[in-house]
Formats: C-alpha cells, structure tokens, sequence
C-alpha cells in the first residue's frame, strides 16, 4: 500500500513538472532599435523574453541584465502556427512600441495593451510593423 502510494505521489509530481515546463518558454532575440514596453523605453540589444501560459505576465530582460521590464498582456490566436518565435512591434516615425509575441509552433501569443503614448504618437504619425525573430 505505502509503495502504491509512493508510485502514485512520484507520477503526479513528475506531470506538474512537465506541465509547470510546458508552461514557461522563453525566446531569445537580437532587437536592433530601442523600443517602449508599456511606460518603459527599452534600448537596443538582445532580450530574453519570458512567458508562462499560466499567468498573462510578460517578462523581457536585457542580455546584461541592465533593463528588464515586466508587463501584463492578453491573449491573442491566430489560425496560423509560426514556424519561428517572434516580437511584433508597431513602428510610427522612428518610435517602436513592442505589440505582441508569438512562440514558435503556437497559435497562441501575447499581446500588449497599448500605451497613453503610443496613443498619443499613434494620432500623429504613419503606423508601420516590424517583427523581429527569435534566434533560439
């Protein structure tokens, strides 16, 4: 009985692992332009991008570990699976405003609320998009 036990304790454990790193990815990119996150001006370089489909928090931090930012975000789908995880950025005049992140393989991303300025920008400037992909 006690081993029946121990068996069953030790197979849920190792499912909430799998299920807890199912959960949590991360995408490595190269940004070259500095960019907003919410009320954040980031700068250019490389990020790590954290996601955890169990919370709509979003985290990025710098390769150096001098920015990093964290952001609530909603969930978005698309019918279409990227073959590459990727950043989406909305681009007016020469500001970029990160706008979504996709995993690779995922119909499911993130994506920001927009910003008071990107609002504010958005009213007076042309609106572009970049997307920028992962490395890893």
């Amino acid at each position: 009985m006690k081993t029946q036990f121990i068996r069953r304790f030790s197979v849920a454990l190792l499912a909430a692992v799998s299920l807890y790193a199912q959960g949590s990815q991360k995408l490595v990119v190269q940004v070259p332009f500095e960019f907003h996150v919410g009320n954040s001006m980031l700068p250019a370089g490389e990020y790590t991008v954290f996601t955890d489909a169990a919370t709509p928090v979003l985290r990025l931090r710098s390769y150096d570990s001098k920015s990093s930012v964290m952001i609530l975000t909603n969930g978005v789908q698309t019918s279409i699976e990227p073959s590459r995880g990727k950043l989406v950025f909305h681009r007016y005049g020469d500001e970029y405003f990160l706008s979504q992140i996709w995993q690779a393989g995922v119909n499911a991303g993130r994506e920001l609320p927009k910003s008071r300025r990107e609002t504010e920008v958005a009213a007076n400037a042309r609106r572009g998009t970049e997307a920028i992909m992962a490395r890893k």
